[in-house]
């Protein structure tokens, strides 16, 4: 649902102001806890000093069993201690000790408690928190609840001069901070409720003051989009004096607006044959970059239920259209035919010299030749009626998938990188004539036996040649480390590692060359019958 200005501002005041009182509740709460915890804590901890006068040394010195204190004196001693609980209003005062592993009572404000009694509550809070002081030996504080209800405890572990281990411990009701927790927001969402309405009555006033004009240029727009840019008289009048009534930015919007009228009127003239033109030749070139992304492999396409081998490319055009080519095809059941190439030049006769030269690579490759003798007829083909003197560098290798034996040719392309096990270098190649150059060209067909997991990166000068903004290169030696950081990795992590590297050398400059990367990886499977 669209909303107004003025419903914006307002949403936007309710935001902030909930946001602003919501902040200070939070705050408050928060140090209000931490100071009333704080004075609460001092306060447990003189308390259990002080109780240690009442069941201290002298009373834990002639405790060696559950028969060394007589009810009468437990009772005597739990008297004095509720009473002094109660003057220093805390909620308990006790004292146990760990006698044989287990917990047992030696002095509990509450009478009811018999001595030496074990604690009949969750044996997990027995170990987690009373047991806690014996074991570090120092001062702790605990918020819990258990049986007794929720309670903030002091808990200080004593020794006697005869080597007796005991705690003090001491209750404080944890309701008082809960309620004094509830009364802060109580108090604080009362008052920004009362801040909510004032701030949405003073805004909405103003709102409507200043919405007024704008409502105004609304509607001359309206006027001018009905109009073909036009305005009626009496609404240029309307606006000379809103430009004139006003000394704010108000004035400056509406003579801006009729500075802008003016200029449509003139422009929508010039856009009306600009854009017939422009539309023409931006139709043209998206048909033209479709065609060509259709000839791009798109995944293995076909060849998903082949196991031997794993393609992976893609191609990034610095123009609409490029000039850069890969693809990859089936040329028998056992061989697979794979291509790189760059043409010389960018844009659609790029595109359309690429296209070109990628049906006569596969549809030669069919007829049964070797990669050498592929190339030499392609290129005869492309020499003829080349009035354009276009070329194109171009490595075309076959990949036999039962036995990994790689047989290529080379015209101009860069050398490739080999990924084997550990080790990441590029191959030498033999040079090769470009495409297209000159007739009758001989080329060398080359081999190389691909071990399992063996992979083939190819790319074009698009990858090596990419640009940062001090005119530096990003370069052979850079490519050849972004290789090895994803070597072990997927083909389609490698494809990313590398052009998120050149993404991030070349920092934001503008694309001066097609990027087009592919890779092979060899999986021997069963052998193909022939």
């Amino acid at each position: 649902m669209k909303r107004s200005i003025k419903q914006k501002i307002l949403l936007l005041v309710f935001v902030i102001v909930t946001l602003c009182v919501g902040s200070y509740i939070w705050m408050s709460v928060y140090y209000t806890k931490r100071s009333e915890l704080a004075e609460i804590d001092q306060l447990l901890l003189a308390v259990a000093y002080g109780a240690q006068h009442v069941a201290g040394e002298d009373y834990h010195d002639s405790i060696t069993g559950p028969e060394s204190v007589s009810p009468e004196l437990f009772k005597q001693t739990a008297k004095t201690l509720k009473n002094y609980a109660k003057q220093v209003r805390v909620k308990a005062i006790y004292a146990y000790m760990d006698y044989q592993g287990e917990f047992r009572w030696t002095a509990d404000s509450d009478t009811t408690n018999t001595f030496f009694s074990q604690y009949d509550d969750d044996q997990q809070i027995v170990q987690d928190v009373y047991f806690s002081p014996l074991r570090d030996n120092e001062p702790e504080f605990f918020t819990y609840e258990d049986v007794y209800g929720s309670v903030r405890s002091a808990f200080i572990p004593f020794k006697t001069r005869t080597g007796v281990r005991y705690v003090i411990g001491v209750d404080f009701a944890f309701n008082h901070i809960q309620q004094l927790v509830s009364n802060i927001i109580r108090w604080y969402v009362l008052v920004g409720l009362a801040v909510l309405v004032v701030a949405f009555v003073i805004v909405g006033i103003s709102v409507n003051f200043i919405s007024k004009p704008l409502k105004n240029l609304v509607g001359f727009t309206n006027e001018m989009v009905n109009n073909d840019f036009h305005l009626a008289e009496q609404s240029l009048r309307q606006l000379h004096q809103l430009s004139s009534s006003f000394t704010n930015e108000v004035a400056q919007l509406s003579e801006a607006f009729l500075t802008m009228q003016f200029s449509l009127t003139q422009y929508i003239v010039d856009l009306r044959n600009s854009t017939a033109a422009r539309e023409s030749m931006e139709g043209q070139l998206r048909i033209a970059r479709s065609i060509q992304m259709s000839m791009i492999p798109k995944g293995q396409q076909n060849l998903t239920e082949r196991p031997e081998f794993d393609v992976c490319g893609t191609m990034v055009p610095a123009k609409e259209v490029g000039g850069d080519l890969y693809n990859y095809f089936m040329i028998d059941d056992r061989h697979l035919g794979f291509t790189v190439g760059d043409v010389s030049d960018k844009g659609i006769p790029a595109a359309l010299f690429m296209a070109v030269t990628t049906t006569l690579i596969k549809a030669v490759a069919r007829s049964g030749k070797s990669p050498a003798e592929v190339l030499s007829q392609v290129n005869n083909e492309l020499c003829r009626d080349n009035e354009q003197c276009m070329f194109v560098t171009l490595f075309f290798g076959i990949l036999d998938i039962t036995n990994g034996k790689v047989c290529y040719a080379n015209a101009g392309h860069n050398p490739f990188i080999l990924v084997r096990n550990d080790q990441v270098e590029y191959r030498k190649l033999s040079s090769g004539m470009v495409l297209a150059a000159f007739e009758d060209y001989v080329f060398v067909d080359e081999e190389l036996q691909l071990d399992p997991n063996d992979t083939i990166f190819m790319y074009t000068d698009g990858v090596t040649e990419a640009m940062n903004r001090s005119r530096e290169l990003f370069g052979e030696k850079r490519l050849l480390e972004s290789v090895v950081k994803s070597s072990q990795a997927g083909l389609n992590v490698m494809m990313e590692q590398t052009i998120a590297d050149v993404a991030a050398f070349v920092n934001g400059n503008e694309q001066s060359d097609d990027i087009t990367i592919f890779a092979l990886r060899y999986f021997p499977g069963e052998p193909v019958k022939s």
